[in-house]
């Protein structure tokens, strides 16, 4: 009699698979947490039969670690369907096979799912939350979470139901053909426009400087800077912060050099706050 997965152990194995570092070690990483979800899945293939349900979820033991709270769900979608036809008496899928491509999988598919949430997600929402809370709103942070929280379900159970009803063959043909590459570069491109615009509206220097030749007056912001570029400054600034950072200095010793900067530069008369 064939067995088949119904969407009560879907959805079980997806909620749990944002466990996967609930028995976090540094042996297997997520490897305990990822059995944990696919308990389910074992349990509704194999119902009567412990023995069957152990051996099978001890594949799931091995080193495991991967980005699994946007990508990362495909994985488990594709092992849910590859575990039911194997549960069904398909030959060509054995222990190895679904180890084999959990392993194989989960270093591409976790750049995938870093690069959309720290790379795009982090930097647009948490400007617009900053630009929310600058103006004095509890709102900013609010929406950032709810906001966050609703496109990383989203993003995680698209991923999750297109692994466990299109296969390993819908990701493995989107690696080849370089889809997922050409998505992410895209999306990289407008996270980047979104701190540009960030850069020149939240990065505030100024030089109030104004030199003085007879009756002719010269303002440097104004008439020598913003003539050459509007946000110069500021994004002279940012790429120095960049700078920094690319070198590796630590983060706190970077706050304190544009404290320090700040603070001797605008006493001595060189920097400003915005008019």
């Amino acid at each position: 009699m064939e067995v088949k997965l119904t969407k009560k152990e879907l959805l079980k194995n997806y909620a749990l698979t944002y466990s996967s570092e609930s028995c976090y070690n540094y042996e297997r990483l997520q490897a305990l947490g990822q059995a944990n979800a696919m308990v389910p899945v074992i349990r509704k293939l194999y119902p009567n039969d412990k023995e069957r349900q152990v051996k099978e979820l001890k594949k799931y033991f091995v080193f495991y670690n991967t980005e699994f709270s946007f990508a990362g769900t495909v994985i488990p979608g594709i092992a849910s369907a590859m575990e039911e036809q194997r549960a069904n008496g398909a030959e060509d899928i054995t222990e190895d096979s679904i180890t084999s491509l959990r392993t194989g999988l989960m270093g591409p598919i976790a750049g995938i799912g870093d690069t959309v949430s720290q790379g795009i997600l982090y930097p647009i929402l948490g400007g617009i939350a900053c630009s929310i809370a600058i103006e004095g709103s509890f709102v900013g942070p609010i929406f950032f979470e709810i906001v966050y929280k609703i496109c990383m379900i989203a993003c995680s159970w698209t991923m999750y139901r297109l692994g466990y009803q299109k296969g390993k063959s819908f990701i493995l043909t989107m690696l080849r053909e370089g889809t997922i590459n050409r998505l992410t570069e895209i999306f990289s491109m407008v996270g980047l426009m979104v701190v540009g615009c960030m850069t020149a509206s939240r990065v505030n220097v100024t030089i109030p400087t104004v030199l003085k030749f007879s009756e002719t007056e010269l303002a440097i912001q104004s008439q020598v800077l913003d003539a050459l570029m509007p946000g110069l400054l500021p994004l002279g600034v940012t790429l120095f912060v960049y700078w920094l950072v690319r070198k590796k200095v630590n983060i706190n010793i970077i706050i304190l050099i544009i404290f320090a900067a700040g603070i001797l530069l605008s006493y001595a008369g060189i920097l400003g706050l915005p008019s």
